[in-house]
C-alpha cells in the first residue's frame, strides 16, 4: 500500500474513534440532562400536592354536600350557582393545582403515566367534584380553561374504572 492510502486510513479511523467518543458523550450528558429535569419535575410536582391550601382545599371539596350531590348527577346543574365563596375558591385552587401538573406531566409521557397511576383515585375524585363547575361555570367565560386537569382527570378516571 501507498503512504498516502495508508495515511488516509488511519486519519479515517482516528476520526471515527473522535466521532464515536463525541456520540457517547453527547449521550451520557442527555442522560444527565433527562435525570436532572425528571428530579425537578419531581420537586415541583411533589411541593403543589403537599402544599397545605390544597390539602386543605381537596378535604373542603369532599366535605361538601352541594358538590357530592352534583356529582351524584341529580340534573340540577342550578344548585352550582348556590355554592359558597370558600367552596368555590376551594375548587378553583383544587382544579388549577391539577391543572398545572397536567401541564408539567404532559411533557413527560412516562412520568405522566406514572404520576396519574400513583395518585389516579384522589385526580379522579377531584375532577368529579369539580367537573360540572369547571364545564357548566367556568367555561362559559373561556372553552379551554382548566383543559389539563380535564385531560388527567379523564386518564384517572380511566385507571380507576378499570
Amino acid at each position: 500500500m501507498e503512504p498516502l492510502v495508508i495515511s488516509s486510513l488511519i486519519f479515517s479511523v482516528v476520526a471515527m474513534g473522535l466521532s464515536l467518543a463525541r456520540i457517547l458523550r453527547s449521550y451520557r450528558e442527555g442522560k444527565r440532562k433527562r435525570q436532572s429535569d425528571l428530579f425537578s419535575n419531581i420537586t415541583s410536582i411533589t411541593r403543589i400536592i403537599e402544599d397545605e391550601k390544597f390539602v386543605q382545599s381537596r378535604r373542603a371539596l369532599r366535605k361538601n354536600k352541594l358538590l357530592n350531590h352534583i356529582r351524584e348527577g341529580n340534573g340540577n346543574e342550578q344548585l352550582l350557582f348556590e355554592l359558597d365563596v370558600a367552596t368555590e375558591d376551594a375548587a378553583r385552587n383544587v382544579a388549577s393545582n391539577y391543572d398545572r401538573l397536567g401541564f408539567i406531566l404532559k411533557h413527560d409521557k412516562e412520568l405522566e403515566d406514572e404520576f396519574i397511576q400513583w395518585q389516579s383515585y384522589v385526580i379522579a375524585d377531584m375532577w368529579l367534584l369539580t367537573k360540572e363547575l369547571i364545564t357548566k361555570k367556568w367555561r362559559s367565560k373561556n372553552q379551554s380553561y382548566l383543559k389539563e386537569f380535564e385531560r388527567i382527570g379523564i386518564k384517572a378516571l380511566d385507571i380507576e374504572t378499570k
